[in-house]
């Protein structure tokens, strides 16, 4: 097994496939959460079941336990409705409670940070993963069209993420593989620089502030910066944008030629 260095001592880094995941949820968002258009709960319900359908038909051998996790103590049966018409015999957990309170000015990258914390802690499949046990994480209302071919490239690492230069220097936490450990470290502890209400004046969002604060982490975790595989994503943003409008499909196609021919560039 592949060692890498943490805190000047080695130790292992658990590769063990398949792998499970992770979809995140906020079926009915609260009022007031901010930059977000798609807000009502029917037409998110409708792309968690999308989003549900599609990473359910990823193969044994990439993902073979999935858990759905919402975080608004939402009625959750259509989504069971996708799982025994899809995949009866899948290793499927959907949960649903009432997230933690907090103000809602602190954004959606604070309410998802403490929903993957109590996923891990709360799902039986999660709960069950060692420190060091890699697992994917996806935004539940994406469909990853390659899913399957990105999940088989996931290397020995803390984390599997991409980091990026253009059009701002960002952290793209709609989908990455970690360790319960390094969340733990890497994103739960900075839950401050995660607050929408706090960013500096010249920031858009807090995935910015975190290309800048993660990266000096390689130090003493094994942080893998770029996906090895361009993600081929569906469905609508947070913000009302859908991803296969033609901007979103010529960037994508961009990137999946400089991940081949120019990998340092991390755009």
């Amino acid at each position: 097994m592949p060692r890498a260095r943490r805190r000047g001592q080695t130790h292992r880094i658990a590769l063990l496939r398949p792998f499970p995941l992770l979809l995140t949820a906020t079926i009915n968002p609260p009022a007031g959460t901010p930059f977000l258009a798609r807000r009502d709960p029917d037409l998110r319900m409708d792309d968690y079941c999308r989003g549900l359908r599609q990473h359910l038909l990823a193969a044994d051998d990439a993902i073979d336990r999935i858990v759905f996790v919402d975080n608004s103590n939402s009625d959750t049966r259509p989504l069971l409705e996708v799982v025994e018409e899809v995949a009866p015999t899948k290793d499927v957990e959907i949960l649903s409670f009432d997230g933690r309170t907090y103000p809602v000015e602190h954004g959606r990258s604070v309410g998802e940070t403490y929903l993957i914390a109590d996923a891990l802690e709360h799902s039986r499949i999660l709960s069950s993963l060692g420190a060091d046990d890699l697992f994917w994480k996806v935004t539940g209302r994406l469909r990853v069209r390659n899913l399957d071919r990105l999940v088989r490239s996931t290397p020995s690492c803390d984390l599997y993420v991409d980091f990026r230069r253009y059009r701002h220097r960002w952290v793209d936490t709609r989908l990455f593989a970690t360790t319960p450990a390094a969340f733990r470290r890497l994103f739960l502890t900075r839950i401050d620089i995660l607050r929408q209400d706090q960013l500096p004046p010249a920031f858009v969002a807090p995935e910015q502030l975190l290309f800048d604060n993660l990266l000096p982490e390689r130090a003493e975790l094994v942080i893998v910066p770029r996906l090895r595989v361009e993600p081929v994503i569906e469905g609508i943003s947070g913000v009302g944008e859908d991803y296969r409008r033609p901007r979103r499909r010529v960037e994508s196609a961009v990137r999946r030629v400089t991940r081949r021919v120019l990998p340092a560039l991390w755009i």
